[in-house]
């Protein structure tokens, strides 16, 4: 019984986990201040299980990690982005290392992402497969 009791007590500790990653609170993101950065990317990151792909960008002030959003919707808009390449972001600051991206252009062709609204929410999170553009699940 005690063996059982503690089965269980690890399976909802790890699926807790589990579920805790990945989920950020729009609402959370959006109370952050909005920035404006310019500079260069220098790594993108795609890590195993890491949820949202991340650029490390070098500006002129320091080096910040831009989230970006899912994987999925990257790739259907065809977004690519190389080290090398210049970028200019629009997004929420949420630590003096940290941007979650509203939108990013790449430069200096000028191709656009938007990747939240104004508000936090990711666009890759309405408007598919019932969810008529509502906020959340």
């Amino acid at each position: 019984m005690k063996r059982l009791a503690l089965l269980l007590a690890g399976g909802l500790a790890a699926s807790g986990l589990i579920f805790s990653q990945g989920t950020d609170d729009p609402a959370a993101i959006a109370s952050r201040p909005k920035v404006d950065l310019k500079g260069t990317i220098q790594s993108v990151q795609l890590g195993r299980g890491q949820g949202a792909p991340t650029l490390v960008v070098k500006t002129a002030d320091a080096t910040v990690n831009v989230v970006l959003g899912s994987m999925r919707y990257l790739m259907e808009q065809d977004f690519n982005p190389k080290a090398g390449v210049e970028v200019s972001v629009h997004g929420f600051q949420v630590n003096s290392r940290t941007v979650y991206a509203i939108s990013l252009t790449l430069l200096p062709g000028g191709r656009t992402l938007k990747l939240r609204d104004e508000q936090g929410w990711p666009l890759w999170q309405r408007g598919r497969r019932g969810r008529g553009g509502q906020r959340g699940w």
